[in-house]
């Protein structure tokens, strides 16, 4: 089976650490050697335009790599966000916890 990259964030994604997350996501999909990388939302309590900014690029980038980045775990209030922006049609948001769906796991905070 396909492993997978797992990136948990924390707390709030906006303009005070937009910068420190788009980075360590950025460098999880450019060093990692796994096609797919799942950013588990469970800890995140609220995203900002900055964290959509991020996740957008860091999307671009995976596609450019040949990687899959899909989003899980996202509490109702985040999900109206990636709604109201229509970004839950581009980013991929899977609906089962990542626990259940994943073999070989390399964590990444």
């Amino acid at each position: 089976m396909n492993k997978r990259e797992i990136f948990k964030p924390t707390g709030i994604i906006d303009h005070t650490n937009q910068g420190q997350f788009e980075e360590k996501l950025l460098s999880l999909i450019e060093n990692s050697r796994e096609k797919e990388i799942i950013v588990d939302f469970s800890e995140v309590e609220l995203v900002n335009s900055s964290g959509l900014i991020a996740l957008v690029k860091a999307y671009q980038e995976a596609k450019k790599r040949g990687k899959s980045l899909y989003l899980t775990n996202v509490c109702p209030s985040v999900r109206m966000i990636f709604e109201i922006s229509r970004l839950d049609q581009v980013l991929g948001i899977k609906e089962d916890n990542y626990e259940k769906v994943v073999d070989d796991v390399s964590l990444v905070a």
